[in-house]
């Protein structure tokens, strides 16, 4: 056929079928809000510059990874607030001590600093040591010097470490760490040999702030809403439902309008195949699609849908005068409208306004592809159906 020779059909094709298999073998991620999960919303002491929240999400996203959670989305809400959605499951208790925990830490011997969080160099996962259960670390040269000289002779006083003014263990000083040397090999005792569970997730806590470093402000939960993964299945159920009403819907106006199977399954199929090259491009980046995601989608097609109508009445009305000036003049006003939708979308993407942020990349996203693969392949569609 003809018109699968055409570079800009090929071009849709082979962008079709990258998606195809996109979504086959690398998958679709979903948010929270249809896998199933919770949202955190955590409320700054004070509002913070950008270069702050930014300190701040890295510090969250590490503390995170470091328990393992690597599938977690964390952005900022306007400067004293900070969103952090976690998937089902994660332990939300021990999630919600490590978040909250500033992390400053402090060793103290006999009212003196013997050293700080910053002058840890390495730490070691919660396990079974010498005196019992809890972390070990390792100090800096610095740090290990200062600590040297404020224990000399101070074997059998008490080493009180506070992380976030709290006491939380006060080992006795051995005479072998207090004899003038360095030993920058330490210990954070929690328990004994046998920790309970709460040891346990105290001792997580306490690794988890050695090794992201501390916040530079405190935080607190301002609110926790989640979602079960049933009642997110119900969201992705009822999203295709809506989906496909809106897609009857749309060939029922567009058959009503032309009365020409010729024209309204070229318009659908092209309808159709933007949202295959969507949810592509959401795979390749691996983008969690939330609700809000999924209202980007709907609204690219609906524009979609509305340029190709354009296009459509463009070449009939070109049929009997110059075909490719009413296709350019269809593409000036497509090129037109998608221009506004995009610079309307950019506030959104580039604030990163929540989770209106899901909404203007799906947006923009549809819409470029659609002015430059589905609609150009659409026009030359048209235009061959017409003919024939």
């Amino acid at each position: 056929m003809k018109l699968l020779k055409d570079p800009k059909v090929i071009i849709l094709l082979v962008c079709i079928l990258a998606s195809l298999l996109l979504i086959a073998f690398k998958g679709i991620s979903f948010g929270v809000d249809l896998s199933g999960g919770s949202t955190i919303v955590l409320q700054t002491e004070t509002e913070l510059s950008e270069s702050e929240m930014t300190t701040v999400n890295e510090i969250l996203t590490s503390r995170l990874n470091t328990n393992g959670l690597s599938d977690v989305r964390i952005y900022p809400r306007g400067s004293d607030e900070v969103v952090i959605e976690i998937p089902e499951s994660a332990d939300l208790d021990r999630i919600k001590k490590i978040l909250t925990q500033q992390g400053v830490f402090t060793a103290i011997i006999d009212n003196q600093t013997a050293y700080t969080g910053q002058d840890i160099s390495y730490v070691e996962e919660p396990g079974t040591t010498a005196s019992g259960y809890g972390v070990g670390f390792k100090l800096t040269l610095d740090g290990a010097q200062n600590f040297a000289d404020v224990a000399y002779g101070k074997g059998g006083y008490p080493v009180e470490l506070y992380m976030d003014d709290n006491l939380i263990s006060s080992p006795i000083l051995s005479a072998d760490l207090a004899d003038g040397n360095i030993h920058q090999s330490q210990v954070i005792t929690v328990a004994g040999s046998n920790p309970t569970e709460d040891d346990i997730d105290e001792a997580w806590v306490i690794y988890t702030a050695l090794q992201s470093g501390s916040l530079p402000v405190k935080v607190q939960i301002e609110y926790i809403s989640s979602v079960s993964p049933t009642l997110g299945s119900e969201f992705i159920k009822g999203s295709v439902i809506a989906g496909l009403f809106a897609f009857i819907a749309v060939a029922a106006v567009i058959s009503f309008r032309y009365k020409n199977p010729k024209i309204v399954l070229p318009i659908l199929i092209t309808g159709f195949s933007e949202v295959l090259l969507i949810l592509g491009f959401a795979s390749l980046i691996s983008w969690k699609l939330d609700l809000a995601s999924i209202a980007g989608i709907i609204a690219a097609v609906g524009t979609g849908v509305d340029h190709q109508i354009v296009i459509t009445d463009e070449t009939i009305a070109g049929e009997a005068k110059k075909v490719t000036k009413s296709i350019k003049r269809a593409f000036f006003i497509i090129f037109g409208a998608a221009a506004t939708t995009i610079a309307a979308m950019l506030p959104l993407f580039v604030m990163g306004i929540g989770m209106l942020k899901g909404f203007a990349i799906t947006t923009i996203a549809g819409v470029l592809m659609g002015i430059s693969i589905s609609r150009p392949a659409f026009s030359r569609i048209i235009q061959y159906v017409l003919k024939n």
